[in-house]
């Protein structure tokens, strides 16, 4: 019986620290998103476009693993912005609309998400390095 009552203290001991531990503290604080390559950020709304994708995150547990998803395919090739002094983290990448419709960019750390819904509604647009790719119509 006293083996018994020890292992059973045991297990006790082991399960207590596990309830008495802090909630993890890390959250995400917001997703943005917009078109680059002008001065002024625009929207990223249309077919093709190079979009700025960030997710950024504070909390006592900022350096804990987050990812970044649209309609559920990872961020490809997201780079890990950590700032310790400030308990703060983010994660960027780079993503092009692949065609008109409705995305989904979840970013989630630990138990907290954040959604952000983006509506890609305009055709391709020709970038001024295009110009000489176009027939001039002169002979």
């Amino acid at each position: 019986m006293r083996i018994a009552g020890l292992t059973a203290f045991a297990a006790g001991a082991l399960i207590l620290p596990a309830t008495l531990a802090p909630a993890a503290s890390a959250e995400v604080e917001d997703i943005t998103i917009y078109a680059l390559g002008s001065e002024v950020p625009v929207a990223c709304d249309y077919v093709g476009a190079n979009c700025s994708v960030m997710a950024r995150m504070f909390g006592s547990d900022y350096a804990l693993p987050a990812t970044v998803t649209i309609n559920g395919r990872e961020l490809s090739s997201p780079e890990r912005l950590d700032y310790p002094d400030r308990e703060r983290s983010a994660i960027r990448g780079t993503w092009r609309p692949p065609a008109k419709g409705t995305y989904t960019i979840v970013a989630t750390q630990g138990s907290s998400t954040k959604t952000l819904v983006v509506e890609i509604t305009g055709d391709p647009q020709l970038g001024s390095g295009s110009a000489g790719l176009l027939p001039s119509g002169s002979s």
